[in-house]
């Protein structure tokens, strides 16, 4: 099981969202975190101060994060609509 950590950046837009919307993500994360195993969703094409970000498809929203292997955490980076997430890369 992987702990799961925030960023100050991930709290500001989870907050924004609609309180069935953010629950849902959540869950989903927790779901996540609750694996043995984790996939690879990375990001193609990143910037440099980005690498190894990856991705979680929650509907229409993209949670994006990073994967601690070595001390098991899941480190929280935000969330956005599929249409505003990638704008800022």
């Amino acid at each position: 099981m992987y702990q799961i950590k925030t960023t100050p950046t991930f709290d500001k837009n989870i907050k924004k969202l609609d309180r069935q919307v953010a629950k849902r993500i959540i869950r989903k994360i927790e779901w996540l975190a609750s694996r043995s195993e984790m996939p690879n969703l990375s990001v193609k094409y990143l910037p440099k101060d980005l690498e190894g970000l990856q991705k979680y498809r929650v509907g229409d929203w993209r949670v994006l994060f990073w994967l601690d292997y070595k001390n098991k955490e899941i480190i929280l980076y935000g969330v956005r609509h599929r249409r505003e997430i990638y704008k800022r890369f």
